[in-house]
């Protein structure tokens, strides 16, 4: 009879043994805490855990200790310290946005040409058929001149600058790009300016007695265009 009530009572303390792990309660570290090796203050302190750190409560020892386990091991912690319940799973990071592109060269190269041809302003004069760099132009004179700034090569006259570089079409244009008109009643190229962007580009006229800039897509070159070339 007595062996029976060991047996009985090994396998109550086995059961309880399962039971409490097997219910270990989630909980959450909510502010800084010492993990000790025993249930008292005077026991040799494991860890001290941060707030947020989750653990499982393994069982109440009494009113002041509970028995844990945390990442695995095993030991005891005041219950005012912590929390009931997982701890909430830190926010996803946004995703970083993808780095600018750098400029091309071709697009640094097309910027600092039109800020040669917007520096011309008030500087240079228009007279057709001349070519007095940088006071006095014809319009292919001067964009011959500013994009000769950037070292690139173009004839004087738009008869060779129409063929120059290569077709762009209207709807590709890009700030940079050489465009070309015919002027007055003649079915001819006659004029040519750079694309600025946005349907606008800057050429010298003597509209504006010199440098100025012009929309492509309303007013009077905006039924004059012709044709579009890339040099740079």
């Amino acid at each position: 009879m007595k062996k029976n009530w060991l047996a009985l009572a090994g396998a109550g303390l086995l059961s309880l043994t399962i039971s409490s792990t097997a219910f270990a309660s989630p909980a959450t570290v909510k502010s800084y805490v010492k993990f000790r090796s025993a249930p008292s203050t005077s026991s040799t302190v494991n860890e001290t855990l941060k707030p947020g750190t989750a653990i499982d409560v393994q069982q109440k020892v009494n009113a002041y200790w509970l028995k844990v386990t945390v990442n695995g091991k095993t030991g005891y912690l005041s219950p005012a310290f912590i929390e009931y319940g997982q701890a909430p799973a830190p926010p996803t990071p946004l995703p970083s946005p993808p780095p600018e592109p750098a400029p091309s060269r071709a697009s640094a190269t097309a910027g600092k040409v039109i800020q040669h041809a917007k520096d011309l302003k008030g500087t240079t004069h228009y007279a057709y058929g001349v070519n007095q760099a940088p006071a006095l132009m014809d319009c292919s004179a001067f964009t011959k001149y500013v994009f000769g700034q950037e070292g690139i090569s173009l004839k004087w006259g738009t008869r060779y600058q129409k063929d120059a570089g290569a077709f762009v079409d209207r709807g590709g244009l890009q700030p940079g790009d050489l465009v070309f008109f015919r002027v007055g009643s003649s079915t001819e190229i006659g004029h040519v300016g750079i694309y600025l962007g946005d349907g606008q580009f800057i050429h010298n006229s003597p509209s504006f007695d010199g440098v100025g800039i012009s929309s492509m897509t309303t007013g009077y070159w905006s039924t004059r265009y012709v044709t579009g070339r890339r040099v740079i």
